[in-house]
């Protein structure tokens, strides 16, 4: 069974001594198992799927991060002509990191804290077909260490994922915005928040069929 990646949690604390070793020890062993076993858990259906150029169906666009379009419509000869088509806003004036995935006619747009989702139709005028706006405790504001930005969400089986800002990680339908479970990864209260959500393995996992966690690493800064 495939595994589902949420990004490390961070927390404001500072190992010293034979923690930190231990971390440090634990960190190279995690990434040499990845580097063993991470072909194995790719998930199939977004590696297909992001082969297709009119989709960007990862935050950085594949596996790899590579973060490039083969789209070739806008090029050097004509990209000082563009004009404004149209404008969306979210409603929220903070930071906004991370691109929106594009998946078939649609667009999914996430925002900085509250982590509003928008998933809007491109065919019919750019509609939004639905919104997601989490309730959360505005006291993990402080704790967060990079403005309240978040840099992405993802797709897979039909989901979207979020993780917000207060370790929760959620899926989505992609197609009404309802959820379909929930699983809170963190308290922070302790320190602990959540900026990404990756395709792929990243500090702490969830089985994105039964929203159990399978393994987890703690991140922390200064490391």
């Amino acid at each position: 069974m495939e595994e589902w990646a949420v990004s490390a949690e961070t927390q404001n604390s500072y190992p010293g001594g034979n923690t930190m070793r231990k971390v440090l020890s634990a960190a190279c062993l995690g990434a040499m198992a990845t580097f063993v076993v991470g072909v194995a858990y790719a998930n199939e259906e977004l590696i297909k799927m992001s082969q297709n150029p009119k989709d960007w169906v990862q935050p950085a666009g594949d596996y790899a991060n590579t973060r490039y379009s083969k789209l070739n419509q806008i090029n050097a000869s004509n990209v000082g002509k563009l004009q404004v088509a149209w404008t969306f806003s979210t409603g929220v004036l903070r930071g906004h990191e991370g691109g929106p995935l594009i998946i078939g006619n649609m667009m999914y747009v996430h925002t900085p804290f509250p982590n509003k989702v928008y998933a809007l139709d491109l065919s019919q005028d750019n509609k939004i077909v639905w919104k997601y706006e989490p309730k959360q405790d505005p006291n993990v504001i402080p704790v967060m260490c990079c403005d309240t930005v978040n840099r992405g969400v993802a797709y897979g089986d039909g989901k979207i994922f979020l993780h917000q800002a207060d370790t929760t990680l959620v899926a989505l339908d992609a197609k009404t915005g309802q959820v379909a479970w929930s699983v809170k990864n963190g308290d922070p209260g302790k320190g602990a928040t959540g900026t990404l959500l990756a395709a792929g393995r990243q500090g702490q996992g969830s089985d994105r069929h039964f929203r159990r966690r399978v393994w987890r690493a703690v991140s922390r800064h200064g490391l």
